[in-house]
Order: C-alpha cells, then structure tokens, then sequence
C-alpha cells in the first residue's frame, strides 16, 4: 500500500486542495487584520501626539507674555516644574502658601542656559468657595515680570490650560516686587477691561494681592529647587 493510501481520512481531507485554500484564506484574514490593528494604533499614537503639540503650543503662545520682558531662549513649556497640591514633595516647602487646588505647573524661562525668570501657579479665594487661578512670573532679581488670572481650570490636564484671561488691575502688579504688593491690595478695581470675579466682589483685591504675595515667599523659599528643575 502506498503512503498516500497509507494516510487516515482526516488527514488525507485536511490535505486537500480545498482545506488548503480556506487554511490560506484564513490565515490571509487574521494577517489583514493584525495589519489594520496595527495601523489603528499608529494612527491614535500619531493623534494623540497632535492634539498633545497643539495643547503645548497653545500654553508656549501664552506664556509668552510671562517672559518677554526679560527675553528667553528656551522652550518654556518643556522647561516646567511640576508643583503638587496636596501631597507633600521632597525637595519644595511652604508649597500651601499656593493655595493650589490642583497639580499645576511652574514655568522656567532661560537665556543662554541660564534661568531668568520663574511663573509660579497659585490659587485665590474669597472664603466663600470662588477661587481665581493665577501665574505670577518672578525673574531672579525677585520683581513681577507678569501675574495674570488663568482661564478656570475644569480638568485634571496640565498641558493646554494657559489661558490668559486680561485685567487691567492684573498689570499694575508687573515691576514690583514683595514690598510693593500690600499698596495695591488696597486699590479698587473699576469695571472696565476686567474680570468678572472681580467687578462682582466675588474675589477681592486683597485676597488676590495676599496670594501674590504669598507666591513671591514660595519663590523666594524654593529659588534654587526651581531653578535646577525636575
């Protein structure tokens, strides 16, 4: 008996050039699809990566205001320091007197290597639950390069969230350093060109100023950690 007589029926049906064709055509299939899985995850990899450059130049545009006065060189929304709200860190202290209700980001401008200004986040209340976010950047001689309020923070994302929201009051905190905050904490805010947290009495000039002020000894107390970066 030959071996092709030799082989089981089973075996001899599986052989065939039918069951061949269909082993092929199902192998082809799964091929097919492990390729289009594939390309699903280079496309959303490739997505993500968009959306996450769109969100930093979006911050990189804003920030810009922070730091031209001084002039800067580096790319400040790569060169940041990651502050934690509630969680104590390592390296910082006097991090409440922040005020942070969330993870936020501190920003480092430098010129040639060397850092010449720091926006450090904080959060303003009035005591009966408004708060305000704020960004003050300080440059290294302990003077206000810019403060501003920030857009309300309603997501966890820490990139794509610099949203500068313009006050005329804001501005009069820029050149001045910690001896000068009290004196404006007193002055009233009119109703043009500004927020409406502020022009409502929702958060008062004085809860603002405090915490500016506050942002400033935080600064003052964490300069080195800061400026060596994360």
């Amino acid at each position: 008996m030959s071996a092709a007589l030799s082989l089981h029926p089973a075996r001899r049906n599986w052989l065939s050039p039918v069951h061949l064709f269909r082993h092929k055509q199902t192998l082809g299939l799964i091929g097919i699809l492990a390729s289009l899985l594939v390309a699903l995850l280079v496309f959303n990899e490739f997505v993500a990566d968009r959306i996450e450059a769109s969100k930093q130049q979006f911050d990189r545009v804003h920030l810009d205001q922070f730091f031209r006065s001084v002039g800067y060189d580096n790319d400040v929304v790569l060169d940041r320091f990651l502050i934690p709200a509630h969680r104590p860190h390592d390296r910082l202290i006097n991090v409440q007197l922040l005020g942070l209700e969330r993870d936020r980001y501190a920003y480092l401008a430098k010129q040639a290597g060397q850092v010449v200004a720091i926006a450090v986040p904080a959060t303003a209340d009035d005591g009966f639950n408004g708060t305000i976010d704020l960004l003050i950047a300080i440059d290294m001689y302990g003077r206000i390069t810019a403060a501003r309020v920030i857009e309300d923070l309603t997501s966890d994302a820490l990139v794509g969230v610099v949203d500068v929201i313009d006050s005329t009051w804001m501005r009069q905190f820029t050149g001045n350093a910690m001896r000068d905050i009290k004196r404006l904490s007193w002055q009233t805010i009119t109703a043009e060109n500004e927020y409406d947290q502020f022009v409502g009495a929702s958060i008062t000039p004085k809860a603002v100023a405090d915490r500016i002020y506050n942002a400033m000894v935080f600064f003052q107390s964490n300069r080195i950690v800061l400026m060596a970066g994360e």
